[in-house]
């Protein structure tokens, strides 16, 4: 009785749309982290091991944006599950929010906190690498279709 009602919970947090945003936001981003990192100062770290932690650590701070865009557009759209039919205007919102908010993470962390630099290919003015802003423009939408396809997926119609 008990393996049953731990797979129902599992099942459960396995097909919550928030943990298929996060998960394939984390994916999709670690490979687009690992692909941008040379044109990064932090990539001239001497040791593996502390560019992996960074990559993940911008990583999850990407899936934490990506939940976060994904909760206002459930506020705007009043469900969770605006995923599995989101249309043009709700994928814009998504992705336009993310945007915005790695727009002023980025700003603030390069100019403000000096965390780290972006030595090439920085947006004049803002200082902060071009290759965050494109992030923020192709990734969303492929999140939004993976998240998508899964929940289709655990067979769940959208009512919830």
């Amino acid at each position: 009785m008990k393996n049953k009602s731990v797979s129902k919970w599992v099942v459960r947090i396995l097909a919550a749309p928030e943990t298929n945003l996060f998960l394939f936001a984390f994916l999709l981003n670690f490979v687009y982290e690992v692909w941008q990192a040379p044109y990064y100062e932090f990539y001239g770290m001497p040791s593996l091991s502390d560019k992996i932690n960074d990559l993940t650590h911008c990583t999850f701070g990407d899936g934490v944006i990506t939940l976060i865009s994904g909760w206002v557009v459930s506020a705007l759209a009043r469900s969770r599950y605006w995923i599995l039919n989101p249309g043009w205007q709700l994928a814009l919102s998504f992705t336009c929010i993310g945007w915005f908010i790695t727009l002023v993470t980025e700003t603030y962390r390069v100019n403000i906190a000096k965390t780290y630099g972006v030595p090439v290919l920085a947006l004049p003015v803002l200082g902060i690498s071009w290759l965050a802003v494109f992030q923020w423009i192709i990734l969303p939408p492929l999140v939004l279709y993976l998240a998508r396809r899964h929940l289709l997926g655990w067979g769940m119609d959208g009512r919830g």
